[in-house]
């Protein structure tokens, strides 16, 4: 009985541990992801051509590691 007890606790504790985890990488993808666009929109201030602006942006995402 004490055995089926712990495994419920301790996989009780792996999933909040994971859901903590999974809140904590959702809120540094969107500040990653507004770091990006921000960084768009200063290239696109600064004159440089769209083409190179949009290609930052989409590098910049990718080294974010967001689910898409």
């Amino acid at each position: 009985m004490f055995k089926r007890n712990r495994f419920a606790v301790a996989a009780a504790f792996c999933f909040g541990l994971a859901f903590s985890f999974a809140a904590f990488a959702q809120q540094d993808c969107t500040s990653c992801s507004d770091a990006c666009y921000e960084r768009y929109e200063q290239c696109n201030l600064d004159g440089l051509p769209f083409t190179y602006c949009k290609a930052e942006l989409r590098a910049c995402k990718r080294a974010c590691g967001c689910p898409t």
